[in-house]
C-alpha cells in the first residue's frame, strides 16, 4: 500500500520546538481520568516514534496530531490505516 508522505494538517515547511507543548485552552486537563497511565502512554509512544508515518519527529500524518498529545487521551487509538498500533481504552 502506498502512502502520501505529507502530513494530514501540515505543510512541508512546519516544525515545533521540543519544548513540552502545553494545551492551556483544553478542557480535557481539567480531569485526568481522560488520560492514560504513564506505562501505556510509554508504550504508545514508543510505537508513534518508531512509526513509519511519523512527520517532522512530533506528527502523525494520519491524523495531523501530536503523537504526544493524541497518545495521552484514553478515547484516541491509532489512526494508521488498516493495522492500527494501539487501540483506545474504553
Amino acid at each position: 500500500m502506498a502512502f502520501n508522505h505529507q502530513c494530514k494538517g501540515c505543510t512541508g515547511g512546519v516544525s515545533i520546538s521540543s519544548d513540552p507543548v502545553i494545551y492551556y485552552s483544553d478542557p480535557l486537563l481539567e480531569d485526568s481520568s481522560e488520560f492514560v497511565n504513564e506505562n501505556v502512554l510509554k508504550e504508545r509512544l514508543d510505537l508513534c516514534l518508531n512509526c513509519t508515518s511519523l512527520q517532522y519527529g512530533t506528527t502523525c500524518m494520519h491524523s495531523g496530531a501530536l503523537v504526544s498529545f493524541r497518545a495521552k487521551l484514553k478515547n484516541k487509538g491509532c489512526p494508521f490505516p488498516g493495522s492500527p498500533k494501539w487501540e483506545s481504552i474504553v
